[in-house]
Formats: C-alpha cells, structure tokens, sequence
C-alpha cells in the first residue's frame, strides 16, 4: 500500500494516520481468533506475560507473545507492515514491543501520557506504534483519545509516575478516535494520548505494536527481559517485594497494579 497525499498530510501534520478498512475480512478474522486464543493461555511464567485489573483480576493486557505464535510474529514482523513503516519513518523499521490491550467491560481507563518516556532504556529517542482494531472502539467503550499537532513538541510536563501533569492535560484538546475492526492506526512516541474506561456491555479489544528504526537496534528481547525483571507479571512476583519504582516507566498510564 501506497499512502494517499492526504494520509501523508495526516501524518506530518497531526503526527498519526488513520487506515480504514486496512485489513482483509481474512486477516480481521484471523487476529481476532488469535486474540481469543491469547485470552485462553494460562499464566506461564518465564514466556509471556499477562496483566490483570482490579481486585476481581480482570484481564487487562497480555504481552511477549511473538515467539509462541508463530501467525501474530509472520503478520507483525511481514513486509506489508514493514513497506508502511518505511513509508513513515523514512528508513526500515524493527518491532520493538508487542500488546493486547483487552479493556474487557468494566475495564479501567490508561492516563494521558505520551510514550516517549517509556522507550528510552535502550538509547533510543523514536518510534512509531500502530494500533490493530479488533473491537468497534467509541467513546463508550473507551476508544483512544489524541491530542492533534503536538507530536513534534517534544515531551509535555510530567507528572511523578510519568503521566502528563494535570494542567497540561487540562490545556489540551483531546479527540475522540473511534475505530472499526480492520482499522488501523499509526502514531508517532510523543503524540499525547489517553483512553476513558470501558462503560458499555462489550470489549475493546486492540493490539498496540511498536516499531523502532533499524539502524537503532534489535532490542525486543532485551526490553522484555528488563521489563520482567523490574515489573514481572503477578504470577513471577515475589512476596514482600515493592516493584513499584522500578515499574514506573514500564506501567506508564496503566490501571495494572
């Protein structure tokens, strides 16, 4: 795929891109299975990595799912993907971190925040997500909201826990980007976004992929091997062990405790 003059005119503009209809009704059905399937896998620790909600220990998220599922790693790391990535970032592109955000109904809302703070681990300063519709997504359900043309701001005050601060927040326009399945979604790491809790009877299942420039490095693995050593799943955690400042910016804007 070719991107149009005026998904171009998006994406330097407002620092994201919209792609309607990105996804044959094949590949739609075949991630949505997937997602099912992750939903079923057991807690396993030391593969991948599911994250829970609230007291009742609702699924919020599941990651590092790439090396035992072969369909989600050849759709993910395939070329159709990387042609696009290419497009945007003006060189090739690697995966960088791999999610599904759930937000089952009843599911917490993620604070405003944008993701730049969470990637510096690795000496890196860009990336690019690109967010996978597998639900309807609305205001509702808690669908993702954006703050257009701030993307090449740099980064907005924080807050302590790497949140935006709150008069910042207040100071900014926040849209609403409601979403189909089969939609897809690019945007850029320092495009300030957020999402309300889901208030509606069905899910908002999406997946959030990001993506690093090539020349930057592999570094998946090493990132989910900090990850888990600073903020494990609850099923590796230690008892009597506070993992909360060094879970900081690996729980950026998350309801997960």
């Amino acid at each position: 795929m070719t991107l149009t003059p005026e998904q171009r005119t998006s994406w330097e503009t407002h620092g994201f891109v919209h792609l309607r209809g990105f996804l044959t009704p094949e590949t739609q059905a075949a991630l949505c299975q997937w997602v099912e399937e992750l939903e079923a896998w057991p807690e396993a620790p030391g593969k991948w990595m599911k994250w829970y909600e609230g007291s009742n220990r609702q699924l919020c998220r599941v990651e590092n799912f790439l090396p035992y599922h072969r369909g989600f790693a050849d759709f993910l790391e395939g070329a159709a993907i990387g042609d696009l990535l290419l497009q945007l970032m003006g060189e090739r592109a690697v995966l960088f971190k791999e999610k599904i955000n759930y937000k089952l109904p009843g599911g917490s809302g993620f604070g405003a925040h944008q993701d730049a703070p969470a990637f510096v681990a690795f000496g890196q300063t860009y990336h690019i997500t690109m967010l996978v519709s597998i639900d309807p997504s609305t205001p509702d359900n808690g669908c993702l909201e954006m703050v257009h043309g701030h993307h090449d701001q740099g980064l907005l005050p924080q807050n302590e826990g790497g949140e935006l601060d709150a008069a910042t927040v207040a100071s900014l326009d926040w849209v609403p980007l409601p979403t189909e399945p089969g939609d897809v979604v690019f945007f850029d790491s320092y495009v300030p976004h957020r999402s309300q809790p889901n208030r509606s009877q069905t899910s908002r299942r999406a997946l959030y992929i990001t993506y690093n420039r090539e020349r930057d490095g592999r570094v998946r693995d090493q990132y989910f091997a900090k990850k888990r050593a600073a903020f494990p799943p609850e099923c590796e955690r230690e008892e009597g062990v506070d993992y909360t400042a060094q879970a900081a910016i690996y729980n950026l804007g998350n309801p997960i405790k």
